[in-house]
């Protein structure tokens, strides 16, 4: 075996790569007067050369991208989603802070006990317990926006969402005792 042999094909491509990027060894400087050229080889195979073709009927790689040879792959980001309009946000905002409230009075009328009434008197109407349900949910809305709209504005200013939010737990504590233990009405 002798002692320089020629270099591979993969040799060659990674020297041709390593060219187009002007990659120099560790250590040297960047400046064009001190830099050692790479040797280039005599005649670089042609990569996708199978058996015993002839340069000359060998296609000529495309000389414009400067681009070793191989695989190149091209990544097109997805567009840009369009902008959310203020108002998209706002609304999106407001129905997030209305069923948190909700939730949470609906919560505060399980934890007191409004939910277990509530289940108690719906598992005695049997299948008319849904529309007893919703009916409950009406009054406490009804009785929530007449009070706030009469007394709760006779509070001091800090107090009114307070008091709102304590006017819905019989709303919400009925819708939800309707949701959970309604009887099945489609029988």
């Amino acid at each position: 075996m002798d002692a320089q042999s020629s270099p591979g094909g993969d040799e060659l491509r990674t020297r041709a790569y390593l060219r187009t990027l002007h990659a120099r060894p560790f250590g040297h400087a960047n400046d064009t007067s001190r830099r050692t050229p790479m040797p280039t080889p005599d005649e670089e195979p042609r990569w996708w050369a199978v058996g015993k073709d002839s340069p000359a009927e060998q296609p000529q790689p495309d000389q414009g991208s400067g681009l070793p040879p191989g695989f190149h792959i091209t990544v097109t980001p997805p567009p840009a989603p369009p902008p959310v309009d203020p108002g998209t946000t706002e609304r999106r905002a407001r129905t997030r802070r209305w069923f948190l409230a909700h939730g949470a009075a609906a919560g505060m009328g399980w934890t007191f006990g409004l939910y277990d009434a509530m289940a108690t008197f719906f598992n005695t109407l049997g299948p008319g317990a849904p529309a007893a349900g919703l009916a409950l949910a009406g009054f406490g809305w009804i009785g929530a926006e007449v009070l706030g709209e009469r007394y709760v504005r006779i509070l001091p200013t800090r107090l009114r969402p307070a008091a709102d939010w304590v006017l819905r737990i019989p709303m919400s504590t009925a819708l939800l005792a309707t949701a959970l233990h309604a009887p099945n009405p489609f029988q």
